[in-house]
């Protein structure tokens, strides 16, 4: 089994950017358009144990997002990403074909 993200580091990651994001939500009260990147942020704990589709689903907007942001809302999505890719290649090389 080749492990490329351990769920432990995972997690402690994915706590630290959901702290990440609530500090610029509170930050930037107003950008509604930055509200709608907390619903990644505060559901990446599940992630590690569902499939790859939804972390696959999750990237996909994650990208199409970052376009609209500039600098550190920009880099928290640009960590997700990071993060995210992590994951599904974690998972396409330990697949469970039972």
């Amino acid at each position: 089994m080749v492990t490329i993200i351990t769920e432990e580091r995972f997690l402690s990651q994915a706590r630290k950017h959901t702290e990440q994001f609530l500090y610029l939500k509170e930050k930037f009260p107003k950008d509604k358009s930055f509200k709608k990147i907390g619903r990644i942020a505060c559901t990446l704990k599940s992630l590690y144990r569902r499939d790859k589709v939804y972390a696959v689903r999750q990237l996909n907007y994650l990208e199409k997002a970052q376009l609209s942001f500039s600098e550190e809302q920009h880099a928290l999505i640009v960590q997700l990403i990071e993060l995210l890719q992590k994951l599904i290649l974690h998972k396409k090389l330990n697949r469970d074909d039972s």
